[in-house]
């Protein structure tokens, strides 16, 4: 086996994983905790991968010794057999990280029973919309020390945001409400929360906690 060979078969043994990890991690976030275990992620998908297609993987083989893609014919049919290697695990890895931050039981087989490495990353992971009532640690912020705020698409503007593993905790709210500072309760008129027409950012080290409510809530 020359090296062309040699760096032919390595690519083939774990670019399916790796393109699989790439695609999975961009929807449910890249929580591998460090590249050692990216990488032994990727190796193992690579593994299961080739199992699936050792047919087609025997078959090809067997086409570069007597078939069409002999080394000196051209090797047209080899296009669309790459493409199956890069595209599936591509597309595999974006159904299920799709799936993950959609909280489908199913992905638990794949991804762990909890594949989130922190809390913060397991609220602020999913698409739905929530309210959040947060302390401060420092009581002269917001209303004596309170800040509430719906962690939902703006109206205008950019969107609310978390940050997520393995970088520094941070929260963009895109809309805040008025709140008791007494009590920290939202302030309803007419049954509704009255907003402040601002967003808010905060970091994790200013917030001593916070409570999680639904889109139904106060």
């Amino acid at each position: 086996m020359d090296s062309f060979e040699a760096l032919l078969a390595t690519l083939l043994g774990v670019v399916p994983g790796a393109l699989y990890t790439w695609e999975l991690e961009k929807q449910a976030g890249a929580w591998g905790v460090n590249l050692s275990d990216r990488v032994l992620r990727f190796l193992g998908v690579s593994v299961l991968f080739h199992l699936a297609l050792a047919p087609l993987t025997w078959w090809l083989a067997q086409q570069g010794r007597h078939g069409p893609l002999r080394p000196d014919t051209s090797p047209w049919l080899l296009w669309p057999v790459i493409a199956i290697y890069a595209l599936v695990p591509a597309a595999l890895g974006h159904a299920v990280g799709v799936a993950a931050r959609r909280r489908r039981p199913w992905t638990r087989w794949l991804t762990g029973p909890a594949p989130a490495p922190r809390a913060w990353d397991q609220v602020f992971s999913h698409q739905g919309s929530m309210w959040l009532r947060i302390r401060l640690k420092d009581p002269g912020g917001g209303d004596n020390g309170w800040f509430a705020g719906a962690f939902a698409p703006a109206r205008r503007g950019p969107h609310s945001y978390a940050s997520g593993f393995p970088h520094d905790q941070d929260i963009y709210l895109a809309e805040t409400v008025e709140v008791d500072p007494a009590s920290g309760r939202i302030r309803l008129v007419d049954g509704r929360p009255k907003f402040r027409g601002v967003g808010v950012l905060m970091r994790w080290e200013e917030i001593a906690y916070a409570e999680v409510m639904s889109v139904e809530g106060e």
